[in-house]
């Protein structure tokens, strides 16, 4: 069986997990434009998703980064997922996540995270989630 798309971001997903940076930037262009917050700038180009991934490196411990389920048309993947990971203050932060992910052959060329950055600053300072978001983490 030849290898799809969601292979290779199940690939680039399981090498955060190890915090494999060089794991991740394997599948992506050198010049990938990734939106990692859509909404603010992107980064543009391996270098600089390399430097953006070494400080998340230090900032998300045990990550559990977890595919929910997938779209895939016309060179474009759709997935949703679960942002899993410990901060370095031990607090546990879960969020549901939604990424598009452009892809050039097998090689992710353009890379676009959703999140709601108000549910993650709340998790990161010990909130918990609120029961009606147990059906989106907990998938």
């Amino acid at each position: 069986m030849s290898e799809q798309r969601i292979d290779v971001i199940k690939s680039a997903m399981a090498a955060w997990a190890r915090h494999d940076i060089d794991g991740v930037l394997e599948h992506v262009s050198p010049t990938i434009e990734w939106h990692y917050q859509v909404g603010s700038k992107p980064v543009l180009g391996r270098d600089r998703m390399r430097k953006m991934l070494e400080g998340l490196q230090q900032h998300q411990r045990e990550s559990k980064w977890r595919l929910v389920g997938y779209a895939e048309a016309d060179g474009f993947v759709m997935i949703e997922a679960v942002d899993d990971y410990t901060n370095p203050d031990g607090h546990r932060v879960r969020v549901p996540y939604m990424g598009v992910y452009e892809f050039d052959a097998m090689t992710i060329t353009a890379w676009r995270d959703y999140v709601d950055l108000g549910l993650i600053m709340k998790a990161e300072a010990g909130e918990e989630p609120g029961e009606w978001l147990a059906s989106l983490i907990e998938a």
